[in-house]
């Protein structure tokens, strides 16, 4: 037998980390705004595209928060007289503040992946690297996959809106099917969309005769390494979030919240 927690903890436990994380997020974005403002990079990228992006993508964060903010307190302190109030109120799956979170949810990591595709594409046709053209074409793979994640992804959303009682969970068939493709799916996404240009850097890098552990100047092994820290940390959320929602345990809710605030 699995052993889980209760929605009302999971809920609270996730909304207690997901305002730390949101505090972090806020000083990245701030930071990366300045970065970019700044960037004397040789990459051929758009620092304008890039700076509404990360806004666009903080400013989903914010909303997530503020949502789910909003609802821990009606949860926590409006049915507190209530026995088991937070429980029956966080199952009002229907409720306009829980659909308008799991839409933000969702255009957020719709967002995010398409943040890791577009940062791969500038840097698999940037001429600093001589990239092969028919390599670059590579992120048409992604590209279907994040297709096929924002259908799913807002399907689950709208099944979850047409719930009208009690006894139905985010483990019911119209949404557990949908929700779980929309995290392989991005899963997918953001791996191939990293990968891919590891792998390419890899090559580049013995091409050159310039091996990952010669020396710190390397610039293929820099951003070999900075590729991997960076995106290594969606598909590790993503992969337990996944693991959590397909063993059906409110645990899940404590990684979902947690990865709005962690697609910058």
């Amino acid at each position: 037998m699995v052993l889980d927690i209760p929605l009302d903890k999971a809920a609270f436990i996730g909304l207690w980390i997901e305002s730390i994380l949101y505090g972090c997020h806020t000083i990245v974005f701030l930071s990366s705004l300045y970065l970019l403002r700044n960037s004397k990079s040789s990459l051929k990228f758009n620092p304008a595209l890039t700076a509404v992006m990360l806004t666009v993508m903080f400013a989903l964060s914010t909303t997530h928060v503020s949502i789910n903010f909003a609802r821990g307190l009606v949860a926590f302190v409006s049915y507190q007289e209530t026995p088991f109030g937070a429980s029956i109120y966080l199952k009002k799956l229907w409720a306009l503040s829980n659909v308008m979170k799991q839409a933000t949810y969702v255009t957020n990591i719709l967002v995010g992946d398409s943040f890791a595709i577009y940062r791969s594409y500038i840097i698999l046709t940037d001429t600093h690297f001589k990239c092969d053209k028919k390599f670059s074409k590579l992120v048409v793979f992604p590209i279907c996959s994040l297709i096929s994640s924002a259908v799913c992804g807002f399907k689950s959303v709208y099944n979850l809106s047409q719930i009208s009682h009690f006894g139905e969970s985010v483990f019911m068939y119209d949404i557990f099917h949908f929700r779980a493709a929309l995290l392989g799916l991005s899963l997918v996404t953001n791996t191939s969309a990293t990968m891919f240009v590891v792998v390419f850097i890899v090559c580049k890098s013995r091409q050159t005769e310039k091996p990952l552990v010669s020396t710190t100047q390397n610039p293929y092994r820099k951003a070999c390494f900075s590729l991997l820290q960076f995106g290594i940390i969606i598909p590790a959320s993503l992969t337990a979030s996944l693991i959590l929602y397909s063993l059906k345990m409110n645990a899940n809710y404590i990684v979902l919240d947690s990865m709005s605030q962690i697609a910058l």
